[in-house]
């Protein structure tokens, strides 16, 4: 079998950092997260602050603006399970070994993570949930969550924020293999009929390797359906909206980029005008 995943952080949206936080009581030996008491060590780093904005769930809120996008994103790929209630508690472990994070990652240090104590953290990133959400027999799936890191605050940065992750497992008897094929000439056609231009670059390279239990031809044409999908999301999101006008195209471009647990690896910027002036979102 093959898969394809990939992530998305939307734009970040401020949470208010002011509280009288009655949910974060705490003891010096004990840290109250979510109405449970959990022991202090010397790894314990969370805040009042962070703890107070753990059920927030915007996502999960219609009228809120995450919770808009998801249900875009999700309406787009209509097929999948879509998943987003996870507590967002997790074991060093799952956010890290199971993922295969070197021991000494920078995103296992004190000042990037929020730790509990040494056995339980925040996630870092919505890839924490991957292993048990496979393990549970989900084939295509879209898991959006609330993510934490200790981010300095400034204008694209701040310490909570959100992410989209997607997965789909392809079979690799003759009729998947075809099915794929089907999929990605459709894919193809669609977007060549678009406003859309599409900066790409090879799907296997030297540098971007394909990993070596997987079939050549095989991980081309999952590595050609991740792109052809995440364009045609691309163009739902942002293609026609307001910054993209008079007949302007939407453009894409896609970098090689690393990541531990998937290999090759992408980064997709999208390009558009907000006050006559060029940016850009990875």
């Amino acid at each position: 079998m093959h898969l394809h995943l990939w992530r998305i952080r939307p734009p970040a949206l401020k949470h208010a950092v002011f509280s009288s936080c009655p949910r974060c009581f705490s003891t010096d030996s004990h840290v109250n997260v979510l109405g449970q008491y959990y022991p202090k060590d010397s790894a314990t780093n969370i805040t009042a602050s962070i703890i107070d904005k753990l059920d927030r769930k915007l996502h999960q809120k219609p009228a809120h603006p995450l919770g808009s996008l998801r249900s875009l994103i999700e309406s787009h790929y209509p097929s999948f399970t879509h998943l987003s209630n996870f507590t967002p508690l997790v074991t060093p472990a799952k956010n890290f070994d199971d993922l295969s994070f070197p021991a000494d990652h920078p995103g296992r240090s004190a000042s990037d993570s929020y730790y509990i104590n040494k056995d339980l953290m925040l996630r870092t990133h919505t890839s924490a949930h991957e292993v048990e959400t496979f393990a549970k027999g989900e084939r295509k799936w879209l898991l959006t969550a609330d993510v934490y890191r200790r981010d300095e605050i400034d204008a694209t940065h701040y310490p909570v924020f959100h992410q989209v992750e997607g997965a789909s497992i392809f079979p690799t008897n003759p009729t998947g293999i075809r099915e794929l094929e089907e999929d990605n000439a459709r894919l193809a056609e669609y977007l060549k009929n678009s406003n859309i231009v599409i900066e790409d670059i090879p799907h296997i390279t030297g540098s971007n390797p394909r990993q070596p239990t997987h079939d050549p031809r095989q991980a081309e044409l999952v590595a050609q359906n991740l792109k052809l999908s995440l364009n045609s999301l691309m163009l739902t999101l942002f293609g026609g909206r307001a910054g993209v006008g008079g007949g302007e195209p939407l453009r894409v471009r896609w970098i090689e980029a690393y990541f531990p647990f998937t290999s090759p690896s992408y980064e997709v910027e999208v390009f558009f005008h907000v006050d006559s002036r060029p940016c850009k979102r990875t």
